[in-house]
């Protein structure tokens, strides 16, 4: 089977750090596939938080989130207690649809843990469908677009 290879922005303008808890680990004691997601989520909502937005409402009273594709690339081991560096850069933004690219790095020695894209879609709860991305959040998106390879 072909692997989906994810690679490194030029830049991520958006950066947090997040800690690796015992919850994050899977059975093999290192950080789990499905908790790299919980982080980028988190991650997402600190900077959504900065915005003064949220997954529910995009600025515009109406327009929420649906998450339509993941990937998840591990580039090494992440361990109980790490400090990691998680940086997000926005690529393939249109007027529906965007991504956001997460790079995971050991903030105690630099190396890289994973890279995961996540791709929107803006929904409208009320109506259960898609919908535009608010002209606001758009340009949001535009401030901490990744650039190219």
């Amino acid at each position: 089977m072909p692997k989906v290879k994810l690679h490194r922005l030029a830049r991520y303008p958006f950066s947090t750090e997040l800690d690796v808890r015992v919850g994050d680990l899977n059975y093999g004691a290192h950080l789990g596939y499905d908790r790299v997601l919980t982080l980028a989520h988190q991650a997402r909502l600190t900077l959504f938080q900065q915005w003064n937005v949220t997954e529910m409402d995009l600025g515009d009273g109406t327009t929420g989130l649906v998450v339509g594709d993941v990937i998840v690339n591990y580039l090494g081991e992440g361990f109980l207690h790490d400090r990691l560096i998680v940086e997000i850069g926005a690529v393939e933004t249109g007027a529906i649809t965007f991504r956001l690219a997460h790079r995971f790095s050991r903030k105690a020695d630099g190396a890289d843990v994973a890279m995961a894209e996540i791709g929107f879609v803006g929904f409208d709860y009320g109506r259960r469908m898609p919908s535009r991305l608010p002209p606001s959040f758009s340009a949001q998106l535009a401030g901490i677009s990744g650039g190219g390879l």
